[in-house]
């Protein structure tokens, strides 16, 4: 561009002086509009690129009360093809005066003090470009280019700038001005460095143009008659062979033929033959033979071991009817098939509903906690959510021995989809409910009623307790009912069902950042769980392990981190 700019320079100015001082003004006007338009298109982008919006305007939001004193209400005082409006300075510090931190104006106080203006612009922004639906501009400049944008440029000035008139300008020859490359020039040169080899050859004048005999002599007669020219290696220059890797697989050449010959003249047809016996006579005779002596002879071994293995072995049992053994009775099934062990069964509590998660107790063997969920969609549970508040959603921990009463029930705030025993305290159990919220439980009073094998526990009076008067109130046979002590809030927790839960180790914990740490208690206190509403939640316990192994579970209300997974499109 400079170098046809300044190609271009004699031919402007001689032009310039045969025209009119009016088409000089105007190319003068619209070349100054034009380099004004680029340079604050560059340094809006250059502000924007840097902190998000240009350094001239500040966003913020109005509220109605600030908006009626004003008097800039939306689509009324300021619309989207009107959304200027020009402030006082003084009604706007009376403003934060009055109203102080209440003010719309008050985190800019410091930047509307300092305006060297009497007015400030403020601008709807009506499709929020900048984050908020109003901005301000704080400065002069800005103000005075949104007020008066400059004017575009039109068509016909673009086509006077583009389209001008071009005189070619021959170059003029200059002195030759060294400036030290001739050195290099020299050393770039190739130099004869070898003197040049010179040959003679001279022919009697004599003999030009006269005849010339050939004839045939023995060349072993003649010394040096004859030279051979043996192969030698050249080293001024080499041959590099060209190599191509080419690659041929032969394909087999296939054929494929059919005939089927045509039953012309089916017929049905039979015959029977006659059998053909021997007479008395050839039967002695056939008997008495030598060959028949000799037959037997040979092969009367083969025929006994023969017979010896089929007294051991039967060859005609099939062996793939033996893998499976035959049902001993009509409709029974047989021995290969699992058979049930043991059922659990409780028809006050468990009627109609469905198992949602099952898990077995990891310190006591012979314990097994199973969560019941209602067996309904998601259009019923809304319509009958009325009555599903008045039925109880609980987790039974159900015991061997005792197939028939469950051993406790655990009270949840809604149906529980999954939950998980701690590993550091089983008797910490963490549920996830299907509402979105997170429930704990703490089973440690009731070790004694668990570990018992007749169900009987010294401490507790609910189960197996004999009253010694007859004043005293009998104990009920119900399982014992184990309230939550903690439950997360609704509000800052999953907004849909939690689908899994599960403990971190005892050897780490997650910040509140995101980062991994050792955790030197040596007790897992912290939950993960997920959601079908796309977030993965850390939950954080705070206990008191000073004295363990007895533990108190203060509360927790929201997770400690959040992770947001994206949406995968495909």
């Amino acid at each position: 561009m400079s170098t046809r700019d300044s190609s271009r320079s004699p031919s402007r100015a001689s032009r310039a002086s045969s025209r009119g001082s009016k088409g000089k003004d105007k190319k003068t006007g619209s070349t100054k509009r034009k380099a004004k338009h680029s340079a604050k298109k560059h340094e809006d982008s250059a502000a924007s690129t840097s902190s998000g919006h240009p350094e001239y305007i500040v966003p913020l939001v109005l509220t109605s009360k600030t908006q009626e004193i004003f008097s800039c209400r939306t689509d009324e005082d300021v619309t989207y093809e009107n959304p200027f409006k020009l402030l006082k300075k003084e009604d706007v510090l009376s403003d934060l005066k009055n109203r102080a931190a209440v003010s719309d104006f008050s985190p800019f106080k410091s930047i509307i003090t300092e305006y060297p203006g009497e007015e400030l612009l403020l601008v709807f922004d009506r499709d929020f470009i900048y984050g908020q639906n109003f901005y301000l501009v704080v400065t002069e400049e800005a103000k005075e280019s949104m007020l008066q944008p400059p004017e575009p440029i039109t068509d016909e000035e673009e086509k006077d700038e583009d389209f001008e008139d071009f005189t070619y300008v021959p170059p003029v020859p200059r002195p030759w001005i060294s400036l030290g490359s001739e050195l290099e020039v020299e050393e770039e040169m190739v130099e004869e460095s070898q003197t040049k080899i010179k040959f003679m050859i001279s022919r009697v004048h004599r003999e030009f143009g006269s005849r010339v005999t050939f004839s045939d002599y023995n060349a072993s007669d003649v010394k040096d008659g004859y030279m051979e020219c043996a192969s030698y290696q050249d080293k001024r220059f080499n041959v590099k062979p060209k190599e191509r890797d080419t690659g041929i697989q032969v394909v087999p050449l296939l054929q494929e033929q059919s005939t089927q010959t045509k039953w012309t003249y089916p017929r049905n047809a039979c015959t029977q033959y006659v059998p053909r016996e021997f007479t008395e006579e050839q039967k002695r005779e056939c008997l008495s033979s030598k060959s028949l002596k000799d037959f037997i002879n040979s092969v009367s071994l083969r025929l006994e071991m023969a017979l010896q293995q089929n007294e051991i072995l039967n060859a005609f049992v099939d062996d793939w009817k033996a893998l499976c053994e035959q049902e001993s009775t009509f409709g029974g099934k047989s021995d290969s098939h699992l058979k049930e062990y043991q059922s659990f069964t409780d028809h006050r509590f468990g009627k109609e509903k469905t198992i949602s998660c099952i898990s077995w107790h990891p310190a006591l063997h012979g314990l097994v906690a199973v969560s019941l969920a209602e067996r309904l969609s998601l259009e019923d549970r809304v319509n009958i959510s009325s009555k599903l508040i008045l039925k109880p959603s609980l987790i039974l921990i159900w015991s061997l021995n005792d197939p028939i009463h469950p051993q406790l029930m655990l009270e949840c705030p809604d149906d529980i989809y999954c939950f998980q025993f701690s590993p550091s305290d089983p008797n910490i159990i963490a549920g996830g409910c299907i509402n979105g919220q997170v429930v704990l439980w703490d089973i440690s009073a009731y070790y004694e009623l668990l570990t018992a094998k007749n169900g009987v526990t010294k401490n507790t009076s609910k189960v197996g307790y004999c009253p010694r008067t007859t004043l005293e109130p009998k104990a009920s046979n119900d399982p014992p009912l184990v309230r939550y002590c903690a439950v997360s809030s609704i509000e800052h927790g999953h907004r849909e069902v939690i689908t899994d839960i599960h403990w971190l180790p005892d050897l780490f914990e997650i910040t509140r950042a995101g980062y991994p740490y050792e955790n030197k208690s040596g007790y897992c206190v912290q939950l993960v769980t997920c959601s079908p509403d796309w977030y993965i939640c850390f939950w954080e316990i705070w206990m008191m392990v000073n004295i363990a192994p007895e533990w108190n579970i203060c509360s927790f209300c929201g997770p400690s981190l959040l992770l947001i997974v994206s949406r995968l499109q495909i």
